[in-house]
C-alpha cells in the first residue's frame, strides 16, 4: 500500500508561510530602525536656515554675538538693559530660528534680567549640523561660559522651552543656576517619542534629554510651566516631573496649548513671580 504524504506537505506549506511573514516583519522592523537612526535629526528638528548676511530686526535693542563651539560658529542674540541683575539663557524649541525666537524678549522686557538666546547648530545663521545630544550640550556650554565671562558675580537663570528643556536641564545639572525654568517640558525624550511615535525604537535615539534625571535631587529651584490643553506634550509630563522633589514647582496655565502660553496673563504672573523675587 502507498502511504500518502499530504499532511507533511501541508505542514511544510504552513511553515513556509510563517517564515515569509517573519521575514517581512523583520524587514519592516529593520527599515523602521534605519529610518529612526539615520534620519532622526530630520524627524525631530525643523530648522529655518538663514543666509550669513541676514539682518535681524526687533523693536528692542540687541547685540548679535557669534560664539565658537569647537570650530562651529553659533549665532546668538543678546537683549540687554541697564542695571540688570544678570541674564536669562534661553534654549528654544525644535523649529524656526532666531528671526522668530528673538521675539520672546517681549515677555522679559519689563523684568530685571537680560536675555541671551542661541540658535542650535544648523539653525538660522549657526554653522554645522546636529548629529546627537552631545552637540546640543556642547553649544549650550559655550553659551554658558560666554555668559559667565560677561556677567561675573551676577545671577544666572536657565530657561528651556519644549525640546530646549532637556538642554537647559542638562546645563543646570552641571552648573547650578539661581533658577531653572522649563516651559512645556517632557519627562524625558524617549518617553515622549514612545507616545508620539510608538513604532519608533527608542533604544536607537541619539537624543535622550533626561529632564527627570537632570532635575532630581538638586538644590536649585525648578519651575515647570505647562498648558492644560497641550496636545503635543501633555501636562502629565510636568505632573510627573513635579513629583521628583520639593524644590520643583508646577504652574498649570489653564486654557493654554503648546505654542500659545505667553498670551495668557497667568503665564506672566508666574514669570514675574519667579524673576521679581529677591
Amino acid at each position: 500500500m502507498h502511504r500518502w504524504s499530504t499532511p507533511p506537505q501541508k505542514a511544510n506549506g504552513l511553515t513556509s508561510i510563517a517564515a515569509k511573514i517573519l521575514i517581512t516583519i523583520a524587514v519592516i522592523a529593520c527599515a523602521l530602525a534605519s529610518l529612526v537612526y539615520f534620519n532622526q535629526e530630520k524627524l525631530i528638528f525643523h530648522p529655518e536656515r538663514l543666509p550669513p548676511d541676514h539682518r535681524f530686526s526687533f523693536p528692542f535693542p540687541f547685540e548679535e554675538v557669534v560664539l565658537d563651539s569647537d570650530g562651529v560658529g553659533i549665532n546668538t542674540l543678546l537683549f540687554s538693559k541697564e542695571n540688570s541683575r544678570g541674564v536669562v539663557l534661553y534654549f528654544h524649541g525644535n523649529a524656526g530660528s532666531l528671526s522668530s525666537w528673538g521675539g520672546v524678549y517681549a515677555d522679559f522686557e519689563s523684568l530685571p534680567y537680560d536675555l541671551w538666546i542661541m540658535d542650535y547648530r544648523g539653525f538660522g545663521k549657526s554653522e554645522g549640523s546636529l548629529s546627537g545630544e552631545a552637540d546640543l550640550n556642547a553649544d549650550a556650554q559655550v553659551l554658558f561660559e560666554a555668559a559667565r565671562e560677561r556677567y561675573p558675580g551676577k545671577e544666572m537663570i536657565l530657561y528651556g522651552r519644549s525640546i530646549g528643556t532637556g538642554v537647559a536641564s542638562a546645563l543646570a545639572a552641571d552648573h547650578p543656576p539661581k533658577v531653572l525654568i522649563l516651559e512645556t517640558p517632557y519627562f524625558n525624550f524617549p518617553d515622549l517619542v514612545a507616545q508620539l511615535a510608538p513604532w519608533a525604537p527608542s533604544a536607537l535615539l541619539r537624543y535622550k534629554l533626561m529632564n527627570n534625571e537632570h532635575i532630581q535631587n538638586q538644590s536649585f529651584p525648578v519651575h515647570l510651566i505647562h498648558g492644560n490643553r497641550d496636545a503635543l506634550i501633555s501636562a502629565s509630563h510636568s505632573e510627573r516631573l513635579a513629583r521628583l522633589g520639593p524644590h520643583i514647582q508646577f504652574h498649570l496655565i489653564k486654557g493654554a496649548e503648546h505654542n500659545n502660553i505667553s498670551v495668557f496673563p497667568r503665564y506672566h504672573e508666574v514669570l514675574n513671580g519667579i524673576l521679581m523675587a529677591p
